[in-house]
């Protein structure tokens, strides 16, 4: 084989392996299309001051205030469903949420289990305290998660 047809059969592989990733990275249940579709599903764990869950099913508190500006940025309709924390892991590691805020502890037994977004940036109050906080994100949704951390990155949310 000459030199040409050698640099022509490279060229020719190379170009089909680009073509073939143009939608990566992908979300292996299409939790963007779910979101815009039927709404943006977020598990609620009481956890204050950080996520609150009122006795009525409103939601409130940092990361609350952050999930819904993320939905809003979005166009898409959050719809909260509160419950227990492992209960609502349970259905993130299933991909039936797409978020879980509130609950989170750095000796979960969820740690390996789902995603995680990258540390927040939130405070319970002005001068209070800046732990490291996290949303819980369904496993094998690269495009979901990477859009969540993008947008936290992108406005100062994320550390």
């Amino acid at each position: 084989m000459t030199r040409l047809a050698i640099a022509a059969a490279a060229a020719l592989a190379l170009l089909l392996g680009l073509t073939a990733c143009h939608d990566y990275p992908r979300d292996a249940d299409d939790m963007t299309a779910q979101a815009a579709g039927r709404g943006m599903r977020v598990g609620a764990s009481h956890d204050p001051p950080w996520l609150v869950v009122l006795p009525d099913g409103r939601v409130g508190g940092p990361e609350a205030e952050l999930l819904q500006r993320y939905a809003d940025a979005h166009g898409y309709r959050l719809i909260w469903l509160p419950g227990s924390h492992d209960a609502l892991m349970a259905e993130l590691e299933r991909a039936h949420l797409h978020a879980v805020a509130g609950g989170h502890h750095a000796d979960s037994p969820w740690q390996a289990k789902v995603g995680w977004s990258r540390p927040l940036v939130l405070r319970a109050s002005p001068d209070g305290p800046l732990p490291e906080r996290r949303i819980a994100l369904p496993p094998g949704q690269s495009a979901w998660h990477l859009a969540f951390d993008r947008y936290l990155a992108g406005r100062g949310d994320a550390q």
